[in-house]
């Protein structure tokens, strides 16, 4: 899609499919906060109603593999409004829970309707926006996807102090609704790519394709999730091998294939889209790892409580805010590598600062530190995903959220699963955590060298993007 053949009304549509991206991302962590409330509601036990949060994550999981088929063959517009339409249902359902199997049971129909609106959202606003203008755009989406996360639990809490649980699920109801009136108005007048741009959508499903996927990715994210939790045992290990050599099984599955397949492994193979992918498996691991590790080590350091124990998690969501519309922006004229170079330098060196001196620094420096890590991190994701998006065609952008999301998706869950790991073998589980997620930044600022600068778009004499930058 070139600029010419956008209109200048792609603004709205792109500000709604934010919106929605926004209700399914806070949904996925705002329950967070609720499970003591919900435990008590319910007459049960925590580890039975944190089963409320695993449906749900589980539900998105699941529902990644299949999505890529079905938006490549009905169009991303339509599957968004289908998701959107299943997360309002689920939401309304879910508060409307009289036990607590009724509440998991409705949660996965919310997970269900929620995976489908958060890489759809992202593939409308890559299908919508100029080539000229995919970072910031995208960096508007990656501030959504990202610092949501880190408002949910704050706004879980305030809507408990209304007194009733419920109000966390009914909230989704009218403002998935003007969501949605705001995504279909916006949307109505813009050309989208029609979906028979793929031979995908001339063949049946790839049903072995898809099971493997599927079942694989879940399976792994299943058993990482609750060794996190509970700690790794010997059926988890044997879940966790399971689902990988399911997926490992589909490359050469894949390959042999002679119709298309649930998910095309050439796409890997597009210059610089492979360390995009690892770059935003990265992302998750480290955003998750925070977003669970610093309310632990403020209630183990400070004794905060409350919404206190959010106080860095929300320093770093206003450097992620600051960061990440801003670098988007830039990487339109200056390309991805040298803001993703420069972020990951600069949140390694806030990583390991905090590694070394979290048990002497005073928590008014643990804010700026944090401001401060939340400004380099949030350069890393908005041009990145900025530049994957741009290398991918009409017809592949569905593809590619689909591994954008399932990436992010398994980082998260190794970043959450190091964390319940260290806190049970190591003594400071803070100074080796950090240290693992300081070289994953390390990682960031590798990867980050194999993305290209605007300088090479114009030596190739390709468009901005054409290409991954």
């Amino acid at each position: 899609m070139t600029v010419n053949n956008v209109r200048p009304h792609y603004r709205p549509a792109v500000a709604a499919v934010a919106g929605a991206a926004l209700l399914a991302v806070l949904d996925g962590t705002v329950v967070a906060v609720a499970l003591d409330t919900l435990a008590t509601s319910f007459d049960a036990r925590l580890d039975q109603v944190v089963w409320a949060t695993i449906a749900y994550l589980l539900a998105v999981a699941a529902v990644l593999p299949v999505l890529n088929w079905l938006t490549t063959r009905y169009g991303p517009r339509t599957m968004f409004v289908v998701g959107l339409l299943l997360f309002m249902l689920g939401s309304g359902l879910t508060a409307l829970a009289w036990s607590l199997p009724a509440l998991i049971a409705f949660r996965v129909i919310q997970g269900i309707g929620g995976g489908m609106v958060e890489p759809t959202a992202m593939t409308l606003a890559a299908t919508l926006a100029p080539q000229n203008r995919m970072g910031r755009v995208m960096g508007v989406m990656s501030m959504v996807v990202n610092v949501a996360p880190v408002a949910g639990p704050l706004v879980g809490g305030l809507l408990l102090q209304t007194g009733h649980w419920q109000w966390i699920f009914l909230i989704n109801l009218p403002l998935g609704l003007l969501v949605l009136v705001a995504v279909l108005g916006a949307t109505r007048t813009l050309e989208i790519p029609a979906p028979t741009t793929s031979p995908i959508n001339r063949s049946r499903a790839d049903i072995p394709g898809l099971l493997m996927l599927t079942v694989g990715f879940v399976a792994v994210l299943f058993a990482l999730n609750r060794s996190g939790e509970s700690g790794p045992s010997l059926m988890l290990v044997l879940i966790g091998l399971l689902g990988a050599l399911l997926l490992a099984g589909y490359v050469p599955y894949a390959r042999r294939l002679t119709r298309p397949p649930a998910f095309d492994l050439r796409l890997l193979g597009r210059p610089a889209f492979g360390p995009s992918m690892a770059i935003m498996g990265l992302v998750g691991l480290t955003m998750f790892a925070l977003l669970t590790s610093l309310p632990v080590f403020g209630v183990e350091r400070f004794g905060l409580s409350g919404l206190e124990q959010g106080i860095l998690v929300s320093a770093l969501g206003v450097g992620l805010l600051i960061s990440m519309t801003s670098s988007g922006r830039l990487s339109d004229t200056m390309g991805a590598r040298p803001l993703v170079m420069g972020g990951a330098a600069v949140t390694l060196a806030g990583l390991l600062t905090f590694a070394l001196a979290h048990d002497d620094l005073p928590l008014p420096a643990l804010y700026v530190l944090f401001l401060v890590v939340g400004l380099g991190f949030g350069a890393t994701a908005a041009p990145t995903v900025a530049g994957a998006y741009g290398v991918l065609a009409p017809g592949e952008q569905a593809a590619g959220s689909t591994a954008l999301f399932m990436t992010v998706q398994f980082g998260a869950s190794v970043g959450v699963t190091l964390l319940g790991l260290l806190q049970s073998v190591a003594q400071d589980w803070v100074l080796w955590l950090f240290l693992v997620l300081a070289l994953s930044q390390a990682g960031v600022l590798a990867l980050g060298s194999r993305l290209e600068r605007e300088e090479d778009h114009l030596t190739s004499g390709q468009p901005p993007h054409l290409s991954l930058s």
